[in-house]
């Protein structure tokens, strides 16, 4: 038997990016907005996709947290004071986060009006060679004094996180100009370092989560925002960007970063260009009338910096089919990037987005449009690729990336289990075939449509068949009409794809077959059901489902 995933591959990459996973880690760095007479809240939001996933809070190796989430339900983990990370060197004190079926993660750090939310990457999106930003500590302060009031000095530089994804000893290189320093990071556990702007990669044996966090950025108002940044690992940069505009944030930067010379252009941005393992610290002065489309001649570490908040724009690439928006203030918005051709076809949950407010980004084939938002939402494209970003704004902005739940766009909705199909290799006859796959699968595949018919021939098609195999047609014996049978249940045939001469007459068969005819797309031919051929079965894809019952959690 044969199994092929029907995931679309990522723009210019061959990559499927989201951020679905069943393993996770992270830790809390220290949130120092110390003239609040408040305690830190840390926490954990966790959404199960499927019904049924137990999940599993390891905290420091200890398992205190195991529970049962149904489809689409939301979980508050609250953890206790001391799980914020404020020493330097190896840490123990990590989070991780196990579950049975496909979950996404989310992590809350706030202390007063001072909040930082953080996706999560999945084990999977995690890398083992990074390029760390190169940060011009003055350049960026100088920068902050400009246009925030109140910025401590004391608190004026960042920290490097690197976490073990692995349950092995871990070897960890970090590259400082010419200088090499090798850590060896036990199962689980991360390393917190000051660091003083000079390094420029980390190279490890096994997969590791990187992470800058500047532990307060003080903004106007005497109120702080932590900045903390998890970084991709250099397989997932990309040299396309559409930057978005903040709301209420008028001083913008893009801090770029690149291993080989590199120039950035696009936009209102002057034409610049980054030495090789050198940054700049670039302004978008117009950044916060619209979004904007930048173009980097090389991949490259790229990012988006104003007091308070670092983001790293979704690249090209890295657009999705589908996102989940979560939010915990009234006056959130929601900015949503989506080609202009197709941008009157995005919905929200099950409706279209009926909005006249959209703008086209120039030099580019895209449009934005701030939507207002509360609760959780789905907002997701049925033909085509988006970038959504969440922004929350109860005093100071904060958000980011929202929550890739699906690569691939999909007509019925968010799939977050794509459709399978399985080449059953063991000759059968049809009934044999169709009951084998309502026992392994959902049914025996029959193309519904042109497009069906042509994912099933390219499949084929790439799987060296050349042997005609079973389809999920046949006759009725009561009116010899052809019909669908999908599972338990039978349909009218609207779409055919016969052969020349097709359909024969019921004495040539009552099943229908495709054969690898001369343009190899796959044609119907009518055939006896007790020949036995190969068959194709099929498994429908699974659609995420927000669920408004929350489980919390809290751990002392």
């Amino acid at each position: 038997m044969l199994t092929i995933l029907l995931i679309m591959a990522m723009i210019g990459q061959g990559q499927s990016w989201d951020s679905l996973g069943t393993s996770f880690i992270t830790i809390f760095p220290e949130n120092i907005a110390f003239y609040y007479p408040l305690s830190p809240v840390n926490a954990l939001n966790i959404t199960a996709v499927l019904p049924d996933t137990v999940v599993e809070v390891f905290i420091s190796g200890q398992l205190p947290y195991t529970y049962t989430l149904l489809e689409g339900q939301p979980l508050t983990v609250t953890f206790s004071v001391g799980i914020e990370e404020y020493q330097f060197g190896e840490i123990s004190q990590t989070v991780r986060i196990s579950s049975t079926k496909n979950i996404v993660v989310q992590s809350i750090s706030k202390k007063g009006d001072s909040v930082q939310t953080n996706v999560i990457q999945p084990w999977k999106n995690l890398g083992t060679v990074y390029t760390i930003p190169l940060l011009n500590y003055s350049q960026m302060i100088n920068t902050f004094y400009q246009s925030a009031r109140n910025i401590s000095k004391r608190y004026n530089s960042f920290r490097l996180v690197i976490i073990n994804g692995e349950d092995l000893i871990n070897n960890v290189k970090i590259v400082k100009r010419s200088i090499e320093e090798i850590y060896t990071l036990s199962p689980f556990t991360a390393l917190q370092l000051q660091t003083d702007g000079t390094e420029t990669k980390i190279y490890s044996d096994y997969r590791v989560a990187v992470m800058l966090t500047h532990p307060c950025v003080e903004t106007d108002e005497c109120r702080c925002n932590m900045v903390l940044n998890q970084l991709y690992p250099d397989v997932q940069e990309d040299s396309r960007f559409v930057v978005p505009s903040i709301p209420n944030t008028s001083k913008f930067w893009l801090h770029v970063t690149s291993s080989v010379e590199t120039s950035a252009s696009g936009g209102d941005l002057e034409s610049s260009t980054v030495d090789a393992y050198s940054s700049k610290l670039l302004s978008l002065p117009s950044l916060q009338l619209g979004s904007q489309f930048i173009h980097i001649s090389n991949p490259a570490s790229f990012r988006l910096v104003s007091p308070g908040i670092i983001i790293e724009p979704i690249s090209q690439y890295r657009f999705s089919g589908c996102y989940l928006v979560t939010v915990s203030s009234t006056d959130a918005k929601a900015l949503i990037i989506a080609e202009t051709y197709y941008r009157d076809s995005v919905y929200i949950d099950n409706d279209l987005l009926l909005s006249t407010e959209w703008s086209t980004i120039a030099n580019s084939v895209y449009s934005s449009v701030l939507v207002s938002f509360d609760d959780t939402h789905v907002i997701w494209h049925p033909s085509t690729k988006i970038g959504v970003y969440v922004f929350e704004k109860s005093t100071n902005v904060y958000g980011g990336p929202a929550i890739s739940l699906s690569a691939k766009p999909d007509p019925s909705g968010c799939a977050v289990v794509p459709p399978e199909f399985d080449i059953i290799v063991t000759p059968q006859t049809w009934p044999e075939s169709h009951q084998y796959c309502k026992l392994i699968s959902d049914e025996l595949f029959s193309p519904s449509n042109e497009d069906a018919q042509a994912e099933m021939a390219d499949i084929l098609n790439n799987e060296g068949m050349n042997e005609r195999l079973w389809i999920g047609v046949r006759r009725s014996l009561m009116t010899l009409d052809w019909y669908r049978q999908k599972g338990k249940s039978s349909h009218n045939l609207t779409y055919t794809w016969w052969g020349t001469g097709e359909p024969g007459d019921a004495a040539k068969g009552m099943c229908a077959s495709v054969f690898p005819n001369p343009s190899m797309d796959f044609l119907w031919e009518t055939t006896n059901c007790c020949t036995k051929l190969k068959s194709i079965c099929y498994t429908r894809a699974q659609y995420f489902t927000i669920s408004k019952e929350t489980a919390k959690h809290s751990n002392a």
